[in-house]
This record gives C-alpha cells, structure tokens and sequence, in this order.
C-alpha cells in the first residue's frame, strides 16, 4: 500500500513538471501604455496612452489618434495585429505616435509577468510595455 501512494505522488508530481504553463490572457483587457521603444511614454489631455483587446479586436491610442484593428493570440504568446482604420488628427511629435505605429504593426509576441504586458517583435526585441 506505501509503494502505491508513493507511485501515485511521483506520477502526479511527474504531470505537474510536464504540464508546460501558459501565457497570461490579454483577451477583455485594457492597459496603460508606459513605455514605447525603451522610454517613457507621456500621456495627454485628451487621451491617457492605451491598448483594449477585446473578442479578437484590438484598439489603442498614445493620446491623440486611434489605431484598430484585429488580433489572434495563443496560449504561448504569439500574436497576429492586423490593423485595420485610424483617425488622422494632426498630433504633437512628442506623442510620439508614427513611432507607436511602426511598433505596433511590428507586434508579435506578448509577455505578462506580475501585471505588466511586454510586446516583442518576431526576434524578442521589446516594443513597448504596458500595464493593468
């Protein structure tokens, strides 16, 4: 009986270690943009910066235009952004908004560690952050 309780917590030990964990969701979530290409990311008055992912359609703005467009994710972190319209309202340079949009289009992978999303392009180089 002690070697078959003891099979028993080795096999279930054996599945926990194999099961490989997931990424962390970003579906019917918003957050904070905070840092775009290594630096800060301001807000503005008209519009704090944000990404919204929500039933395959993805939405963000750095404060003065919007971008949309769709999304697919995976459980392992992979994401497809197709964008699809965007206002074109003439917008501040510090806003930095060709700079997010050039980012954005380049999104491929994702990361959440602790409430912060990282965004990489296809090589794992870090986009922009953003947070709950």
């Amino acid at each position: 009986m002690r070697n078959i309780s003891f099979i028993a917590v080795v096999a279930m030990f054996a599945m926990m270690v194999s099961c490989k964990s997931g990424v962390a969701s970003i579906d019917n979530q918003t957050f904070a943009i905070t840092e775009l290409n290594g630096t800060a990311l301001p807000g503005s008055e008209i519009a704090k910066p944000s990404i919204m992912f929500e039933g395959g359609r993805v939405s963000a703005t750095v404060g003065c235009n919007t971008i949309g467009g769709e999304y697919k994710a995976d459980a392992d972190g992979n994401i497809t952004i197709t964008q699809g319209m965007m206002t074109k309202m003439f917008c501040p340079e510090e806003m930095r908004e060709d700079e997010f949009l050039a980012a954005f289009n380049k999104v491929a992978k994702y990361n959440v560690d602790d409430g912060e999303v990282s965004f990489l392009d296809a090589q794992g180089n870090l986009l922009f952050k953003a947070k709950k």
